[in-house]
């Protein structure tokens, strides 16, 4: 089956399938890759600074404005 089939095929699972499914796909990966628990923390952290307007949402073009590139010699 291609990814292309399986993603439709998921798509139209019910909303608490598909949240199952996603945690037992999450719930696969290694535990190597980050402490899953920490990105969660973080990621709710940040998106209650956007809801509260703390900080602001930085477009994609304020994003690559403000990076620096490397000064040639």
């Amino acid at each position: 089956m291609s990814a292309a089939t399986l993603t439709k095929a998921v798509l139209s699972l019910p909303q608490a399938e598909r949240t199952a499914l996603l945690l037992d796909l999450f719930d696969s990966l290694p535990a190597d890759l980050a402490d899953q628990d920490e990105i969660l923390a973080e990621a709710m952290r940040r998106d209650e600074e956007l809801e509260s307007g703390a900080v602001r949402e930085m477009s994609h073009e304020e994003f690559i404005a403000g990076l620096r590139l490397p000064q040639r010699a």
